[in-house]
């Protein structure tokens, strides 16, 4: 059944929550995706590629699709109006500062409810200072965009929650000159006094652990039933893991990351310290 108005931050989330719903719909009316491809005669695949998010529904089929799970007539109007929404562009479509392959992250990074993140090299994008972000991104327009994802954190209504856990190399390895370094670390105990952002860091003393793989963020969504999905990225792009086994890996991992980390209030004390130092 249809809820009231599910958060539409961002026109991708809103495209993620359709093709969950089409498959929660389908599968709670005991259809298999070829039953569903058979009623549009259309190929299976592309029930798969609907329901995987690989392309968006339009409004035709949804309207032959959604009787023929049982939704009541009342209600198909409203996820017609819902599939309208989520075909709109968002403020990162076209611009030029952001690849295509990391499109879809900005857009999911702009609906997400929470962000978990861990890193071994940099402070996270969304906490970056203008000076530190342009140190490392070496673009001024690749840097106007990422300063713009920040505004999430500013959102009158459900601000993006943000737990960031970052390797105590982080603070010593200098990005930019002295000033810009240090600027950055006070930015993140500012940040840090906000009740929607958690800071910790990773003690160089704690040793080997299972996250010493690499980076990632975990990314939560304000629909009910939402798993979230986590988010990889190398030299080649990015790579988002979603199947509930790999989702419990990452889920393990960052609750033990918490706890061998030094708590936030330790955390926010040492950086304020390496800030010091760098006067």
């Amino acid at each position: 059944m249809a809820e009231a108005d599910p958060p539409m931050l961002s026109p991708t989330v809103g495209r993620r929550w359709l093709a969950q719903e089409i498959r929660r719909l389908r599968e709670a009316a005991g259809f298999k995706q070829s039953d569903v491809a058979k009623r549009l005669r259309c190929n299976p695949t592309k029930i798969t590629h609907i329901e995987t998010m690989r392309n968006p529904i339009n409004g035709p089929d949804l309207e032959v699709m959604l009787p023929f799970f049982g939704v009541p007539a009342d209600q198909i109007d409203w996820y017609l109006q819902v599939c309208d929404l989520s075909k709109t562009k968002g403020w990162w479509d076209g611009d030029q500062a952001i690849p295509s392959w990391f499109s879809l992250y900005v857009g999911l990074e702009w609906g997400a409810s929470e962000i978990r993140w861990w890193d071994m090299g940099f402070v996270y994008g969304m906490l970056q200072t203008r000076g530190y972000a342009e140190a490392v991104l070496q673009d001024l327009n690749a840097v106007d965009s990422r300063l713009h994802r920040q505004k999430a954190l500013y959102r009158d209504t459900s601000p993006l929650r943000v737990h960031a856990i970052f390797d105590e190399s982080v603070l010593l390895r200098q990005v930019g000159d002295a000033e810009t370094m240090r600027e950055q670390l006070k930015h993140l105990v500012a940040l840090s006094k906000l009740a929607t952002i958690t800071i910790q860091v990773m003690p160089l003393s704690t040793g080997a652990h299972r996250s010493h793989l690499g980076s990632y963020h975990w990314l939560g969504f304000p629909q009910d039933g939402d798993p979230g999905a986590v988010y990889v990225e190398n030299q080649l792009g990015g790579q988002f893991l979603e199947k509930p086994e790999e989702l419990a890996v990452f889920a393990a991992d960052f609750a033990e990351l918490t706890k061998l980390a030094l708590s936030a209030k330790e955390s926010v004390a040492l950086i304020a310290q390496r800030a010091e130092e760098l006067q």
